[in-house]
């Protein structure tokens, strides 16, 4: 029988915690059947220079030097396949964290049932993880995961979905999105507007996303969407 291998990586300044989160990844591991291989790194430079294949990433938010966030930050744009773990002593910078590849949030000190439950959810996300067709007014088709749309913007009878590297014109109407995609993490926040919750790092009278474009919330749905950014937050906190 194959023991499925999990490429894991620990980057944080506090070598106690890194090897107290060692001996229990190895645990959970050992109870599901798995092989962990763990890398760990002391700062987020050594992370970023040394790091090469990895499917889970443990990563502390406060750290001298190249940061938590800016790790992220470098990371969704070089290994798009990750699963990112934050650990933190406080939850203050929790809306910067956010991103397309942040599975959970980890209170220090760690426990195994809270380990257990974040590589429970990176289980999930990669077996149950979600992709659509997107067929271009050109007639050209392309497939992604919907992690990678940020926003769906009406535009005339069509509508721009907005990817991290790309627009996409398609023939499809927002309610239609709105309706496919309100389960999954996306909001309609504005009578043209659909946003992702994975790009999304405040939500108030605005929608500031993770590149610091600004969309207005339309004041009958203001109660609505900060509602549902509230508890998207709360499924994302163990």
């Amino acid at each position: 029988m194959k023991v499925e291998t999990v490429n894991i990586v620990i980057c944080d300044d506090e070598k106690l915690h890194r090897e107290k989160l060692i001996v229990i990844i190895q645990e959970y591991c050992k109870r599901h059947g798995k092989l962990a291989v763990i890398s760990e790194y002391s700062s987020g430079e050594e992370c970023l220079s040394a790091l090469r294949e990895v499917d889970i990433l443990f990563l502390d938010i406060d750290m001298e030097g190249i940061d938590g966030i800016e790790v992220k930050d470098r990371l969704e744009r070089t290994h798009e396949n990750v699963y990112i773990v934050f650990t933190t002593n406080y939850g203050n910078r929790m809306n910067e964290a956010f991103g397309m590849q942040v599975v959970s949030f980890i209170q220090k000190p760690v426990t195994l049932e809270t380990v257990a439950s974040a590589m429970d959810k990176v289980s999930k996300w990669i077996s149950k993880r979600d992709f659509i067709e997107l067929e271009g007014i050109g007639g050209k088709k392309n497939v992604f995961s919907i992690e990678q749309i940020c926003y769906i913007e009406a535009s005339n009878q069509y509508s721009k979905v907005a990817l991290r590297s790309e627009e996409i014109l398609v023939r499809k109407s927002l309610k239609a999105w709105e309706t496919e995609l309100s389960p999954k993490g996306f909001c309609r926040i504005h009578q043209s507007i659909i946003v992702n919750f994975f790009h999304v790092k405040e939500v108030g009278q605005k929608v500031i996303m993770e590149d610091n474009t600004v969309f207005p919330i339309s004041i009958r749905r203001r109660k609505a969407v900060n509602q549902a950014y509230s508890q998207y937050i709360k499924n994302m906190l163990l």
